[in-house]
């Protein structure tokens, strides 16, 4: 594998080009950004030093973005420190609102933002904001564990030893763009610029549409205990996997409250290959999952294996017609639909509500230390609702996150309680009518 020998030629991934295109087509925020708050004794210049030092070994992190065709160039990233204990706490949260949603510009910022904020004699704020096009949500939370791990190992005053990276995400390049010239690849790829096609004069119409606000809310859903088991059992009495039983009841719920087209996609990880698994990058790819509005509930399992195991098959899943998509850039978000899904017991990457930047309470780390995070606006490309999955500790945890231009608070808990029904009832049959 190449590796970042000479960054300069190391070509942009599907996703990172997709994303760059977009963000010069129209004004983004493709922005991920969470905060995790720090109650205890903390020694502020090691902490400064232990994470820009993770940070700073992912070449992918150090990336900035310009010309035609692009061209990389790598810079260090740095923490900033800044005390803010003179402001109230109504100032804090305004300050950090606007702080972690201003644009970021892939030519000259720094594309992943470091702050720590002392907020009280021993409370701070680590504030994490990172444009979309180097990273993903799930590589954010791999990152932070790792930063928060160095800066534990150093503080006890051991050698932190980093995980070595056999691969890296230049390598992951690379190993994409030899897929897409091989036979298999070929073949991928036409099958989905071929499907793709057939749509584009339905998506065309429906991006002449007025673009909905990207300013979201989120409501958090937990299943657990006998309720998860029904569903994994459900999933498997159907010969399908969750991910496939999942989407289904997503797909189904949202035909039963939506009364016009929409398209949906899926987010399917290219962690295939073992020595892929912990590279951190935009490494995600869309899928896009026909919408069938007259079909059973078995004839929907069964398409949406078919369509899922295509998609995990092919490894390429070309541009989707969501917004990151090559035609359906323009669609509003009242017509587009995301699903992801993370199997973390599988990867065995011991995610906690901290990391996954869900809400959480506190969590003791060392005598010294205790963390947990703190709510920010979520601002993402436009989607109506983008369900996020991930299955760890023997639960299933849903967060819906909604474009509030499109859906009001009390019309997507509807949506959740619909979808948790079909996810333990099943078949039409047992479910009661809306």
């Amino acid at each position: 594998m190449a590796g970042w020998e000479d960054s300069s030629k190391v070509p942009l991934s599907i996703t990172e080009q997709g994303i760059y295109n977009l963000n010069h087509r129209k004004s983004l925020a493709d922005l991920i950004a969470r905060a995790m708050q720090i109650k205890g004794d903390l020694d502020v210049e090691l902490f400064e030093k232990a994470v820009p030092g993770i940070v700073n070994t992912y070449p992918i992190f150090r990336c900035r973005y310009k010309g035609e065709p692009v061209v990389r160039s790598l810079g260090d990233v740095e923490l900033d420190y800044m005390d803010i204990r003179h402001m109230s706490v109504a100032h804090i949260t305004s300050f950090l609102r606007q702080f972690s949603s201003s644009p970021m510009d892939l030519g000259s910022d720094q594309l992943i933002g470091l702050s720590l904020f002392r907020t009280g004699e021993d409370e701070y704020i680590f504030l994490t904001k990172c444009h979309h096009i180097i990273t993903d949500g799930i590589s954010l939370s791999l990152l932070w564990a790792e930063c928060l791990t160095a800066y534990l190992s150093m503080s006890a005053g051991k050698v932190n030893e980093s995980q070595v990276q056999i691969t890296d995400f230049s390598d992951y390049v690379n190993f994409e763009e030899m897929y897409l010239e091989s036979t298999r690849g070929q073949k991928a790829y036409y099958y989905w610029r071929n499907k793709l096609e057939l749509q584009r004069e339905a998506v065309e119409k429906a991006s002449h549409e007025e673009i909905a606000s990207i300013i979201c809310a989120e409501v958090n859903h937990k299943i657990e205990g006998g309720e998860f088991a029904q569903i994994q059992a459900n999933a498997s009495a159907a010969q399908v996997s969750l991910f496939a039983y999942l989407c289904a009841a997503y797909q189904l719920t949202l035909c039963e409250f939506l009364h016009h087209d929409f398209w949906m996609n899926t987010n399917l990880s290219l962690r295939l290959k073992r020595e892929h698994r912990f590279i951190l990058g935009p490494m995600f790819r869309y899928a896009n999952l026909a919408v069938c509005r007259n079909e059973t509930w078995e004839e929907k399992l069964n398409r949406l294996s078919v369509e899922i195991r295509r998609a995990i098959r092919s490894a390429y899943a070309a541009d989707s017609i969501g917004p990151h998509g090559s035609i359906g850039h323009g669609l509003n978000a009242s017509n587009c639909f995301l699903i992801t899904f993370l199997q973390a017991e599988e990867h065995q990457e011991g995610f906690t509500a901290v990391y996954t930047g869900e809400i959480s309470d506190w969590v003791t780390v060392n005598d010294q230390l205790k963390i947990r995070t703190t709510p920010l606006p979520t601002r993402l490309t436009p989607y109506g609702i983008y369900l996020s999955l991930a299955v760890f500790g023997g639960q299933l945890r849903a967060s819906f996150i909604y474009n509030v231009n499109c859906f009001s608070g009390e019309l997507v808990e509807s949506i959740v309680n619909r979808w948790r029904m079909r996810l333990i009832n099943g078949s039409g049959e047992k479910m009661p009518s809306l």
